[in-house]
């Protein structure tokens, strides 16, 4: 009888751990995420990616583990209130090409937006010398274009398959932070090296 009353003492205390175990999990999780989930999951739809949203760059010319810059279109702020640019990558990177980092510079330091890909190095010129600016905020007024871009530095691992698709972008207008995807596709081949000028 004393062994039935104790265990039956023991699965009520049991019991009540576990109940309190999962009220907390439960409180935690309600206390701590709700603005961050809410502001980092709000969809934006400020942004313009201008012309590269709407072509296909292709490059045939790549070399198993050389470096190229891509780059990612230009936006404009299509809205009627200033935003501020916070960062943006390329979401769908296919097998045979590895990003490695992300630059952002100014069309003035780059004779305009070197839409396309470049070898890294020497040979990229410009963007290798222009300053970087990631991770720093961009501010874009309203109905205005930005004269920063984003470039991603990528290294060609092996036989390219698919596209590198969709340009994720973050901003903050206001007080709340948006992401938005724009429509970008590069397409990357193994092929014959490019000849450059002397």
């Amino acid at each position: 009888m004393s062994s039935t009353r104790s265990s039956a003492r023991l699965i009520r205390l049991l019991s009540s751990v576990v109940l309190l175990a999962l009220g907390t999990t439960v409180l935690t999780s309600c206390d701590d995420h709700p603005s961050r989930a809410k502001a980092h999951d709000a969809r934006g739809t400020a942004l313009d990616g201008g012309m590269q949203s709407e072509a296909e760059i292709s490059f045939e010319h790549a070399q198993v583990g050389a470096e190229y810059w891509v780059s990612l279109p230009q936006t404009g702020n299509r809205s009627a209130k200033p935003l501020t640019l916070l960062d943006a990558e390329i979401t769908q990177v296919p097998a045979g090409v590895k990003v490695l980092e992300y630059k952002a510079v100014s069309g003035n330091d780059t004779e305009g937006h070197a839409m396309g890909v470049s070898l890294t190095g020497a040979d990229a010129g410009e963007i290798e010398r222009a300053r970087d600016v990631a991770g720093r905020p961009v501010r874009v007024k309203a109905h205005r274009v930005s004269d920063v871009y984003y470039l991603a530095r990528v290294k060609v691992t092996g036989t390219v398959h698919g596209s590198l698709d969709d340009c994720r972008y973050r901003y903050r207008q206001g007080s709340t932070e948006y992401r938005q995807d724009l429509p970008c596709v590069t397409r990357i081949r193994l092929g014959a090296p490019l000849k450059l000028r002397d």
